[in-house]
């Protein structure tokens, strides 16, 4: 499904991850790469999610396209429920 080179950056994100790394080395607020460090846990936690939700509703819709075409009944699948 994916590729190798679906894990590599562009280069204008290579360039923005290189900016925000100089910027971070050069900070000796400590509060504020806290609440940054926090900020950025947060948001990783919820595209994981995202990509979790958006995998699993798409293996559910592979799936009931699969069994569709081998007329295979699936329980609740009709009544709308899982």
């Amino acid at each position: 499904m994916l590729e190798p080179q679906d894990f590599e950056l562009s280069l204008e994100k290579q360039l923005r991850l290189r900016v925000i790394k100089t910027e971070i080395d050069e900070c000796t607020d400590i509060k504020a790469l806290q609440e940054n460090l926090k900020t950025c846990a947060e948001s990783l936690m919820k595209f994981q999610n995202l990509a979790s939700k958006l995998a699993e509703k798409q293996m559910h819709s592979f799936m009931s396209e699969f069994l569709d075409k081998m007329n295979v009944d699936v329980p609740g699948e009709k009544d709308g429920s899982r």
